[in-house]
């Protein structure tokens, strides 16, 4: 996994983001001042031996999406039926993690709204303790970590090299 992007999270586990994954978001950067914002769902693993995860597939934005140049709003349409098809094709061995989107900022900062409709999705129970949000800015990537338990949003190290 040494290719993958991966980020810490607080309790020592390491989630990772498979190339694949990480150049379906970021083609959706938004480069020129009439690109909108983008965004999908992240479908991964949890690896029995270490409880790490992986982001193995992201959908891509629908036309039922509500697209502006400063807001992203999904809609189920389209990315349920993307989640089924993974669903299939693992056979049931992969799992709802969360949610990425895309800002029209070099370096992406959560606004209210997203903070409070990641508050909100974590409510549910996915099965993983917690779900994953990544903003996709024209320069980085960031990713924040919601804890279903505590409901704390806390933002990821990426992790260097080395570790």
């Amino acid at each position: 996994m040494n290719n993958e992007l991966s980020f810490l999270l607080p309790d020592g586990r390491t989630i990772f983001i498979r190339p694949e994954a990480e150049e379906t978001m970021e083609k959706y950067r938004q480069h020129n001042r009439k690109d909108t914002e983008a965004g999908g769902i992240l479908v991964g693993r949890i690896l029995l031996e270490n409880d790490h995860f992986i982001i193995d597939k992201v959908s891509q934005p629908e036309p039922t999406d509500k697209r502006k140049r400063k807001r992203f709003k999904r809609k189920p349409i389209g990315h349920q039926d993307f989640f089924d098809q993974v669903w299939e094709e693992t056979d049931g061995r992969c799992f709802y993690l969360g949610e990425w989107h895309t800002h029209p900022e070099r370096v992406p900062t959560p606004s209210f709204i997203d903070k409070k409709d990641w508050r909100r999705i974590s409510k549910e129970d996915y099965g993983s303790g917690g779900l994953f949000f990544i903003i996709v800015g024209t320069k980085i990537m960031r990713i924040w970590f919601c804890d279903r338990k505590h409901k704390n949003i806390v933002e990821l190290k990426r992790r260097s090299v080395d570790e």
